[in-house]
């Protein structure tokens, strides 16, 4: 799967805790299979269907092939989002000390009231 795939099925899930929504809400199972199925330009832009040309999501598609294409979508954005977490925990912990003295600034200047109070 390409990134730029994975980067709009994933705006469109919105988190890892919404991975069942591609398989129990209807439309984001449209819109998950809209965006897998169409046919894109070079560029990865989606083209307008042409009056002649199938529907983006084939009506006659078995369940099985419709399923198969929805735990595909869920395997790989699950995925996705699992290495982002992981890697922005990488990246905090090596920032740990700075983001330690932020918070205990933040934490201090909470509880002392500003000159303007």
């Amino acid at each position: 799967m390409s990134f730029g795939l994975l980067k709009e099925l994933a705006a469109v899930v919105g988190g890892p805790e919404a991975i069942p929504k591609i398989h129990f809400d209807p439309d984001t199972t449209q819109v998950v299979l809209t965006l897998v199925l169409a046919k894109r330009d070079k560029r990865g832009v989606i083209q307008k269907p042409g009056e002649d040309d199938d529907a983006i999501i084939p009506y006659d598609m078995t369940p099985e092939a419709g399923e198969q294409i929805l735990d595909w979508v869920a395997a790989h954005a699950l995925d996705f989002f699992i290495r982002r977490f992981a890697n922005s925990s990488k990246l905090f912990a090596t920032q740990a000390d700075q983001l330690a003295a932020v918070g205990s600034s933040l934490i201090s200047s909470a509880t002392s009231p500003g000159k303007t109070a």
